[in-house]
């Protein structure tokens, strides 16, 4: 498999080795994982910087080791409210991580940003926690923080800003929590002027596609496994209500897409 950015350079390739994976970030570094994913030994290229590598291993590498070693993962960004953990997915740079850290401001503890492990018990669902971190383009970081915050870079090749959740009691939540609602992100059209913010409930079809859409798989080649995460997806599917969250890409806006949500939660009942 190869995944490239959207000018169409090439970024990473993942193949199949006689002992595991093979992952190649392209410039950067090759990431080896033996085939019960208990072991990633690390190949960079020279002079390429720990942040760099740090980001690829946590944020790259590990939520496919997740899925390798037979847990589940999405790419999707989350905070804890009194109604659950409420989770964002989308595209890169539809605002997930934006959104989330707006909600982080408000008081409400910070879960994880851009993988969000799951866990199945007693028939529930429940959100395991990252590490308390998330990531941010400058013009959101400087809009919601401003001065403050303890940030660095993510990595050399991007822009993005790393800000430290500090372990504050309130900040940061350790322990998993049921997992309550995805709202999957799909963005105005940048031609819309309107400020429109639309919630929208998924269809039990579409909530699953929204789920496999966002869902981190190492081997798209490997029935055994895409039958196991299809399988769990679906229940998934039966325990979390989906919906679509539509909206314009404006800072300004922020306050009254957090009312939006929260008017849904509390407006739902499933």
């Amino acid at each position: 498999m190869q995944w490239s950015f959207p000018g169409g350079e090439p970024w990473l390739s993942c193949a199949k080795t006689d002992s595991g994976y093979l992952l190649r970030f392209n410039e950067l570094a090759d990431f080896t994982i033996d085939r019960n994913g208990r072991e990633i030994v690390c190949m960079p290229r020279p002079g390429i910087p720990e942040d760099t590598l740090q980001h690829l291993l946590l944020d790259q590498v590990i939520p496919l080791v997740i899925n390798l070693r037979g847990g589940e993962a999405l790419h999707a960004s989350a905070i804890l409210t009194p109604r659950g953990v409420v989770a964002f997915a989308g595209p890169t740079g539809s605002g997930k991580s934006t959104i989330t850290a707006s909600l982080l401001k408000m008081g409400y503890p910070f879960v994880s940003d851009d993988c969000l492990t799951l866990q199945e018990k007693d028939q529930n669902i429940y959100a395991i926690p990252a590490y308390p971190g998330l990531r941010l383009w400058k013009d959101a970081e400087a809009h919601l923080f401003g001065d403050n915050g303890n940030k660095k870079s993510v990595a050399h090749y991007t822009s993005k800003l790393r800000v430290d959740i500090e372990e504050e009691p309130g900040s940061y939540s350790p322990a998993p929590k049921p997992f309550a609602r995805l709202y999957d992100i799909m963005n105005s059209p940048d031609t819309d002027e309107t400020s429109d913010i639309t919630i929208e409930r998924l269809s039990p079809r579409d909530s699953f596609m929204a789920l496999v859409r966002c869902a981190f798989r190492l081997d798209i080649t490997d029935n055994r496994m895409l039958r196991r995460q299809f399988c769990f997806l679906e229940r998934v599917v039966s325990a979390v209500s989906v919906r679509r969250l539509i909206f314009p890409r404006d800072f300004t806006l922020l306050p009254a897409i957090q009312e939006a949500i929260f008017k849904d939660l509390r407006n739902s009942s499933n």
